[in-house]
């Protein structure tokens, strides 16, 4: 079970006006609340991470890396350090990106050529982190001998973990051959299922195992009337025009038509987008899909299309009492074949303390019976 670390915070810190200053302080007591509550590890940006390791004990960091943008080698080294400090607490996420976030990073090759640049970079980058020191000469990547000593330990006993996403073709593919974990955002079930199965049989083609995880927004409270009422009560501080200032875009962005043009099978994603075509802040009635799930903002919505209107998950919530949001995650679980939960909540470290004591106990429980009804 992971949380988020991040400076843009606050009760509703997709609306500008309601933001907490990011200050170093709030990411510091982010990370000191998940390392006392006994989270696994926690998603950050690729700034702030290190600078949290002192305040940390057992805190595993998820580090986002956009393949190639760092020669190999300094990335290798980085992890190295990072490691030597934290004693072994990293975990790299894998970000292949939007063609507009890669260019600003002056990377411009297509999406196939962004997977076979992946592909040859991570392998590198684990070989170099478990101190291989010969030179290389390769199809995008090319570099000398080691020629100064290793940094010291540790190292992590089986290499560092590269975690990651990708749904098309090329995406799965590509995660059979790289990934550790394979992450998704929480789309709709049967969706879900079918898109770790996919990625489930490419692995075994290759005679790999992968690991799968689920990233998810939550709200839990002691009933489901308490958790919809701050579920709505963050839509209602939300202005229309922060949402749409950025939605069109965003559509575009990932290849999908523009607000204007976009429509949709599922009457549910409909309704959210005709409420945005005018201009309202979609209701709870379309944006429920689920018994307890539903369609939110977060903090990256102003990077990615709103309220699920293209269906990519980013903005999915479990919403509800404790006992049902348990039961609710508890059957995407064994129904998909969860490993791993990322979730999040705002203020992030208000709600990673009102989940870890209400909701967290009841998952191990239910985890712990599945794992006995296995093993007999």
């Amino acid at each position: 079970m992971l949380w988020y670390i991040n400076p843009t915070d606050g009760d509703v810190p997709w609306e500008p006006t309601e933001r907490v200053q990011p200050t170093f302080d709030v990411i510091r007591h982010q990370a000191r609340t998940l390392d006392r509550l006994g989270y696994y590890g926690a998603l950050t940006t690729a700034r702030e991470a290190i600078s949290l390791v002192a305040d940390t004990e057992r805190l595993r960091f998820l580090v986002p890396e956009y393949p190639g943008v760092k020669p190999p080698v300094l990335m290798a080294e980085e992890a190295q350090v990072f490691d030597q400090y934290s004693g072994g607490r990293l975990i790299y996420n894998q970000v292949n990106g939007a063609d507009p976030v890669l260019h600003r990073y002056g990377r411009f090759g297509s999406k196939q050529e962004r997977y076979r640049v992946s592909s040859e970079y991570w392998s590198l980058v684990k070989r170099l982190y478990l101190d291989d020191a010969e030179p290389y000469d390769g199809e995008f990547f090319s570099y000398g001998p080691r020629y100064k000593p290793p940094i010291p330990g540790p190292r992590q006993p089986d290499g560092i973990q590269v975690w990651g996403t990708g749904a098309s073709p090329e995406g799965i593919e590509h995660a059979a051959d790289v990934l550790d974990v394979y992450l998704s955002f929480m789309s709709e079930p049967t969706a879900l299922a079918g898109l770790f199965d996919r990625v489930r049989a490419a692995a075994a083609t290759r005679g790999r195992t992968l690991q799968f995880g689920v990233l998810a927004s939550v709200i839990v409270r002691e009933t489901d009337e308490e958790a919809w009422e701050r579920f709505e009560s963050q839509l209602a501080r939300t202005r229309p025009e922060t949402v749409l200032a950025t939605a069109d875009r965003n559509l575009r962005s990932f290849g999908y038509p523009g607000l204007d043009e976009l429509r949709s099978d599922n009457p549910l994603v409909q309704g959210r987008i005709d409420a945005l075509r005018a201009g309202r802040i979609p209701g709870r009635e379309v944006l429920e899909f689920a018994p307890n799930m539903a369609a939110g903002l977060t903090t990256w919505t102003a990077a990615e299309p709103p309220f699920d209107i293209a269906g990519k998950g980013t903005g999915t919530y479990f919403v509800g009492s404790a006992e049902n949001v348990a039961a609710a995650m508890s059957s995407v679980a064994e129904r998909a074949g969860v490993d791993i939960w990322i979730l999040s909540g705002w203020p992030l470290a208000t709600e990673a303390e009102i989940t870890a004591e209400l909701l967290l106990p009841l998952l191990a429980d239910q985890s712990s019976r599945v794992a006995a009804v296995r093993g007999r």
